[in-house]
């Protein structure tokens, strides 16, 4: 074997030596190096109200509302909802009140309408569909669940001698205070045709009567 050959082998020895000790350098410092991301996750015990499987609700609510003509007025009613699925649900609604006099009234102090076609009574049935649920923290450890839904639907509306069809649009927030309580407070329009008495033209218009209300239910 020539001085050349010689040569050659051992310049390759060396270099398949030098390769092994720098892989396994590499695999020590890889072992021994700590990892770039070392997760610490703390979980809080947190007290969240959820309604696990109560299908049907019922309560009452105070609130305002406004009704065309005659200015805003207090009133009560009742609601029951029975929920579909985790964001559907239906809601029947029955609400009540008396109206003072219209501005025309107390201005010519007269009376145009009876005590009892005063009484402003609606009931409906409405669609709710929950668009934004969330959460929300009372304390570090106390999260209630909320949802903010939509509402639609129809029914009937007693007022000035007249009953008729009234439709109905809103959009609520619910807020879960238990496992078996929860609180609402809703914005709903009861759109209407215009009563006959405040329309002694006989043109076609819609009344429009804006309801604020606060409600306690109860799940079961």
């Amino acid at each position: 074997m020539d001085n050349r050959t010689i040569r050659l082998f051992l310049t390759a020895s060396l270099l398949a030596l030098l390769s092994c000790s720098q892989i396994s350098f590499a695999e020590e410092g890889i072992l021994q190096e700590p990892p770039v991301i070392d997760p610490q996750v703390v979980r809080l015990n947190l007290n969240e109200a959820d309604i696990d499987d109560e299908n049907f609700e019922v309560g009452a609510y105070l609130g305002l509302i406004s009704i065309e003509n005659f200015g805003t007025d207090a009133f009560w009613g009742l609601q029951g909802a029975w929920h579909v699925t985790e964001d559907l649900f239906f809601q029947a609604q029955y609400g009540q009140t008396q109206v003072g006099n219209t501005p025309v009234e107390d201005f010519a102090d007269l009376n145009l309408v009876t005590r009892s076609e005063r009484d402003f009574i609606f009931y409906n049935l409405s669609m709710g569909i929950n668009v934004l649920p969330g959460e929300v923290f009372i304390t570090d450890k106390l999260a209630l669940n909320t949802a903010v839904y939509v509402l639609a639907g129809g029914g009937s509306l007693e007022f000035l001698g007249e009953k008729d069809f009234a439709l109905n649009l809103g959009f609520g927030l619910r807020v879960i205070a238990s496992d078996s309580f929860a609180m609402h407070i809703t914005f709903q329009d009861l759109i209407t045709d215009k009563p006959a008495i405040l329309n002694p033209l006989g043109r076609e218009g819609t009344a429009h009567h804006l309801q604020y209300t606060a409600a306690l239910t109860y799940f079961f």
